[in-house]
Order: C-alpha cells, then structure tokens, then sequence
C-alpha cells in the first residue's frame, strides 16, 4: 500500500523553481509553456509496436492480471492497447474497463478544489477551521491550515493517521465526515507549511471541503464538477456504480508467483484520495484537457491546477495532486538530468494493494501517458515505479539507467515460503531428539542446536528484519491487510516459532523432573549425589 510516491530519482530544486516561473510567468500572460519548445530536447517517440512488445513483456514478468495503457504524443494517440480479462474468466479488459486508482483519485479530487476555486466558492487561503465548523475543526490543530497546504501535503497530517482507516480492513470510521471527525482530533506532526509529508488524510479534509462548500455528497460534487464537463462517463467514487460498469477486481501477486483475485478495502472516506474509479478512456480525456484541449472546464483552472505549491525535496515539488519534475527520461540513463532545457513533466502514482495506476503528462510535448492495472504487487511494489519509469523510456526512445535490485526484495519469495517450512522442520527435529531415545547424545544434540538457531533466525527476522523493511509495526493489522502473503508467511512462522519453544520448554521441565523423580527413588543415585 503505497501512500507516499517512492522517487526513482528527482531533479535540483533550482531547476525546479526556473520551471515553475516559467509556468507561473505563462499564466500571468495567458501564454503557454509550450514558448519554450524550441529550446527542448527532441523525443525519439516510439512506435506503437515497439511500446506493444515492451507492454506485453512487462504485463507477462510482472504477472499483471489486466492492464491498460493509452500514450498521447504532440496532441495524438501514439499508442493505446488493453490487455488480460477484467474478471477471472470473464470478459476481456478494454479501455473502457474501470479500475479502482488508489492515489491517482487525488488528481480529480484537486481539480475539483480548483474548480471551486475558480467559480470563487473557495480559496487556497481559507482555513480548516473556517471551512469544516460542522465537523469540530475550530478546536482542532488543524484550525489554521489552509486549502493550499492540505493541496500539497504540508498540512502537518502524517501518514500513518491519513492511512490507519483507508487501508483497514476494518476501520472504525468508514464515512467521510466520521473520518474527517476523527482526523481533526490526531496530532500534527509538523508545523503547517514546513514540511511535506504524504498523506492521504489531506484529501480526506479537502473531499469533506468539497462537500460542505457545494452542499452535495462528494460523489455529487465529482460529477458536477469535473466528470460531466470532461465527457468522463464511467470516472466514480461510488463502488456500486462502478462495479456495474463493470469494475475490474482486485487481485494480488501471492509470493511474487501467484496472481490471484485478492478483495482488499474500498471505503467510502477514501474516495477522495484512493478509491475512486476510472477508465483509460476517461484518463486520457483527463489528460487532453491538462495539455490544452478545449473543454467544459476552462484552461485557467488547468493552469492553476499545475502551479507547484510546495518542495517535496531539494528536487521536485508538488502540486494539486501532482509531482511536479524535470522529464530527465529524455536522457540516455538520466544523465543531465539538470539540463535547463528539460520540459516538466506531471506525474503521479498509485496503489491500493490490489490495484496500481499511474498518470503523467508534459504539456511542452502534448504527451501523456494512462497506466491502469487490477493487480498489487505485494513485497515488492517498487517493480510498478521501475515499470512506469522503463515506459517512459521506452516512449521517448531512450535508455533507461541499470535496475539495481535489492536481494532482500528479490529473494523475499523463496524466503516467505522457505521461513515457515524451516521453522517446521526445526520443530519436528527438536520433537525427534526428545523421543527417540536412541539417538546418541551428540545426534541429539545437534537437532536441538539446528532448531534453535532456526528460532532464532525466525525471530529475528519477524521481529527485526520486517518491521524494518515494510516501516511497519508487526501487530498493524493495515500491514497484514496490505501484504497477506508475508503476513501469512510471517504469522505461520512464528506460530511454528512459539510451538518449537514451547516443546522445548516441556521437554527439559520434564526431564528435570524425571531426573529429581529418580535422585529421589535410586538410594545409590542418591547416595552418589551426597558423595
């Protein structure tokens, strides 16, 4: 479950902020950015069998159940396919299948915002506390933080309190205003306007926002205000809707091996920054209208929907809903990534677990790119940002840099199905050494000393090992909901774990007693023992 977008790699802040102004400058003069195209690099754009070949590759390594891709290019369809069934045996993806977007839904959301925004219902200097009354927020320590900080993540709302309920399988609030009730009561975790930190409880508030400025439900809101003016016909956050529509289901890449519809968690609170559906049809309707073309929303609201409102780090900044950086994949292996004449690019990511997706355009080369998938990656999710990235590459006919694999993440497969395994047999080693009375003492020996060395590992690796990779309390039950193969590997592993040491444990109580029972009852056992 990834709420924070994981940076390949991110261009320097001063590179950044030039293309900000120029952006910023654009849309003081009712120009567009695209002045500056004399100056870019110039894209060696793929064809379309080459990105087929590349697609069909990557969906076969990466187990992708179903998958759908559309690529514009200087204000056309370069490329656009759909592959795999949309339901186990059902009906082939297409690219009018909908698919859950996880965090790509903070995109529809913010434009929605900027909509308000625009039609001056709203402004990104009104506060929490002025705007969410109903809702307990003048009391809360969130009072003060404004639409333009809860847009870009710096809010002081911290992860962990903006994913505890939206990944729960069983949340204690479930409704957007609940949710948005109990969010307004958790610490902050920095100072507002400080400091960026991803968060999903952001556009929990601002759908809340939205609610309370039109009157309507969120759902209602969406349609008014960005899907009927887009032409998005099938683009939800109501999941009867879209599982009429004929909504792909989750699935899940068990042990890295084995995709399997998995149901994972789609509340109703979450819709403003995960659980909204879409389709690749839509998205590029969405996307056309960011690089320019006319539509019923009007381009002034595009622009203020790509005006970077804060640093995400020394390299890249943020926007409403969008990372903003340089397009560095225009580079063989990234290299000059700090070349001033690199366009910006848009992008964003998301994951729910069950469901990946992931949106980016650059409005200086009318080109974007609609990645939609129905299925979660598991223990290694970053393969979806490497895929992505290898894409963009692809697209623009360069090299991407050399994948560095992590061996822990690579061999987390065989090591999940291998723990439990080797915890078993180390149990069922330390049973034989107590009752099979024939072995020598050196054979018993050995078994206990294996099976204990196995606990160890076991324990160090559930109680050390994974807590640090997955930045995850072992008893979280998100984490369990979020990676149920590891959750399965680890829970087993310990079970095995705590049987071993409990056999262990009986065994020498019993034969402590059994040698005080014959010290007791052997007069010459004794009577050696007082000598």
């Amino acid at each position: 479950m990834r709420t924070i977008r994981e940076r390949r790699r991110s261009v320097p802040l001063w590179c950044g902020l030039m293309n900000a102004v120029v952006l910023i400058s654009s849309l003081a003069g009712g120009t567009t950015v695209s002045a500056r195209a004399t100056e870019l690099p110039s894209p060696g754009w793929a064809s379309a069998s080459e990105i087929n070949a590349f697609l069909q590759k990557e969906r076969a390594d990466l187990k992708l159940s179903g998958l759908a891709v559309v690529v514009l290019s200087e204000g056309s369809v370069l490329f656009e396919g759909a592959f795999g069934d949309a339901t186990p045996g059902g009906p082939a993806v297409t690219l009018n299948t909908p698919f859950v977007l996880g965090s790509t839904s903070k995109q529809l959301a913010g434009l929605a915002i900027q909509q308000l925004i625009a039609q001056g219902k709203l402004s990104l200097h009104d506060t929490v506390g002025t705007l969410l009354r109903r809702l307990g927020s003048e009391s809360s320590p969130f009072a003060d933080v404004t639409v333009a900080e809860l847009l870009s993540h710096t809010s002081g709302i911290s992860t962990a309190a903006g994913t505890a309920d939206v990944f729960d399988p069983t949340p204690a609030f479930t409704s957007l205003g609940t949710e948005t009730r109990h969010l307004l009561t958790t610490a902050s975790s920095s100072l507002a306007g400080t400091r960026f930190e991803y968060s999903n409880g952001n556009y929990t508030l601002l759908g809340s926002i939205i609610e309370e400025v039109t009157r309507q439900t969120f759902e209602a809101a969406l349609q008014s205000l960005v899907a009927r003016p887009l032409g998005l016909n099938t683009t939800t956050s109501d999941l009867t809707a879209a599982q009429a529509n004929g909504l792909a289901p989750g699935h899940y890449t068990w042990f890295g091996m084995i995709d399997s519809t998995t149901p994972g968690p789609r509340w109703p609170m979450g819709a403003p920054s995960a659980y909204t559906s879409s389709t690749a049809v839509d998205l590029s309707r969405l996307l056309e209208a960011e690089l320019g073309r006319p539509s019923g929303i009007d381009s002034a609201v595009f622009a203020a929907d790509h005006v970077p409102l804060a640093a995400v780090d020394k390299y890249s900044r943020y926007a409403s809903g969008w990372y903003v950086r340089s397009f560095w994949e225009l580079h063989d292996g990234d290299e000059n990534f700090d070349d001033p004449a690199l366009p910006l690019i848009y992008e964003h990511d998301g994951d729910t677990t069950r469901e990946t997706s992931y949106l980016a355009f650059s409005p200086d080369l009318g080109f974007g790119v609609v990645v939609l998938s129905n299925t979660g990656l598991g223990t290694d999710s970053g393969r979806f940002s490497e895929f992505t990235y290898q894409l963009l590459h692809t697209i623009v006919g360069t090299t991407a840099a050399p994948h560095v694999v992590d061996p822990v993440v690579a061999a987390a497969p065989i090591i999940m199905i291998a723990l439990p395994l080797l915890q078993l047999a180390a149990l069922i080693l330390l049973t034989v050494s107590f009752v099979r009375r024939r072995l020598g003492r050196l054979a018993r020996s050995m078994l206990r000393v294996i099976a204990a060395l196995v606990t160890v590992v076991t324990l160090f690796v559930a109680f050390v090992v994974v807590p640090e990779r997955t930045h995850q309390s072992l008893f979280n039950r998100v984490w369990w909901a979020g990676v149920p193969d590891l959750a399965v590997s680890t829970a087993s592993s310990l079970l095995f774990a705590t049987a071993t040491i409990a056999v262990g444990v009986v065994a020498l109580i019993h034969a402590q007693h059994r040698r005080r029972s014959l010290s007791v009852n052997d007069p010459a056992d004794n009577a050696s023992w007082k000598q």
